[in-house]
């Protein structure tokens, strides 16, 4: 997942290159005029997560300007929306599906009035109707994009085209393999067998602690089929373009850029499966322009051509039905994920997160250092 700072600023999306040639999103005319509010709407959200002809639109069409707010990190996230609690100044934030449990104790979000939202069923019921989306039988979010880990491979090098994160141990391309060890190691414990969001193994930690040691001693075991970790994108397309990684464990948006280039790269969900995770519009408890942040979320929802908008300005996967209408064959290349895939997605769990947390971070540094 992204983990970053966040900072208050209008949104300008790093995303952009991504839409280069793509027609401008086509948004009729939205909803009636509403009354226009003095401070604007204000929304702290991932880049790209407001689409910049969306956003244009429904501030002409409303008379609401949208203030949007940056963050790429949930941590930071929250505190600064806890220290603004009594008097927010946000209306909408970006939550992570296993992160909704925190927002709601810490008094920061609200339960999503769906009535209010006459677009809601636009979205996929694998989110809409999950239960990590809701605290107290409430739903909590509006969910948005998804992103997944993908392996992505030379297709150039590697043949065939693999299905299964065990290539990566594949004694052939030795040195030639690159991953983020964190993210990695929990799609070590899918390829062996174990779950890495924890919940099967809440009642007995002596036995998630197993399943993370055995990932973290394979991981060991094989540090020589890595040329180098990675802990940002760049580094990941360095290594990638400069042939030094012909295999890779990524977030599904950072392949994108390279396969959109024309680059001899694909991405696939490997048949064990990978960790996903939902990003979610949550409306901030006592919003000062409540009435406005539901005029935009089904707006949003309703506008035609988001599905490709969203994917195309946030760098991820849309959350709509029809999440691959209006991509080109090279976009869904780039982005989609057939309903199979999506299929064999594990969605990280609040009820996992502090064991996660006790047993992950130990291992990756022993990962690092062993």
């Amino acid at each position: 997942m992204p983990n970053s700072i966040a900072v208050p600023t209008q949104a300008v999306t790093r995303r952009a290159v991504l839409a280069a040639g793509a027609a401008a999103l086509a948004v009729p005319a939205l909803l009636h005029a509403a009354p226009a509010v003095a401070a604007g709407l204000g929304i702290t959200a991932y880049d790209g997560f407001v689409p910049p002809a969306f956003q244009r639109q429904f501030e002409a069409e409303t008379g609401t300007r949208v203030r949007v707010r940056l963050a790429a990190s949930q941590a930071p996230e929250l505190s600064l929306l806890v220290s603004e609690r009594d008097h927010p100044l946000t209306d909408i934030c970006t939550v992570t599906g296993n992160r909704l449990h925190q927002f709601v104790e810490a008094g920061i979000i609200e339960p999503l009035d769906t009535a209010r939202l006459k677009n809601w069923g636009r979205i996929n019921p694998l989110y809409a109707d999950a239960d990590w989306n809701r605290v107290g039988g409430a739903v909590m979010g509006v969910p948005l994009v998804v992103g997944a880990n993908v392996l992505v491979f030379d297709t150039g090098e590697v043949k065939p085209a693999p299905d299964s994160w065990g290539v990566m141990f594949d004694p052939r391309y030795k040195g030639r393999v690159t991953y983020d060890i964190e993210d990695f190691l929990l799609c070590t414990m899918l390829l062996q067998g174990d779950d890495p969001t924890f919940v099967s193994t809440l009642g007995n930690p002596a036995e998630a602690a197993r399943a993370v040691d055995a990932a973290r001693d394979k991981l060991i075991g094989a540090k020589s089929q890595v040329v180098r970790f990675f802990d940002e994108g760049s580094e990941l397309q360095q290594l990638l373009t400069g042939g030094d990684a012909v295999l890779a464990q990524t977030y599904a948006s950072t392949p994108a850029r390279l396969i959109l280039a024309g680059q001899p790269f694909r991405r696939v969900l490997p048949r064990e499966g990978s960790m996903g995770f939902v990003y979610n519009f949550a409306v901030v408890k006592d919003a000062p322009n409540r009435d406005a942040a539901y005029r935009f979320l089904d707006a949003l929802l309703g506008a035609p051509g988001m599905e490709a908008a969203l994917t195309r300005s946030a760098g991820y996967l849309s959350s709509f039905k029809e999440a691959g209408a209006g991509l080109t064959e090279a976009e869904r290349a780039a982005y989609g994920l057939d309903p199979t895939a999506l299929g064999r997605l594990r969605f990280a769990r609040h009820e996992g997160q502090a064991l996660s947390s006790a047993l992950i971070d130990r291992a990756v540094e022993e990962v690092r250092v062993g």
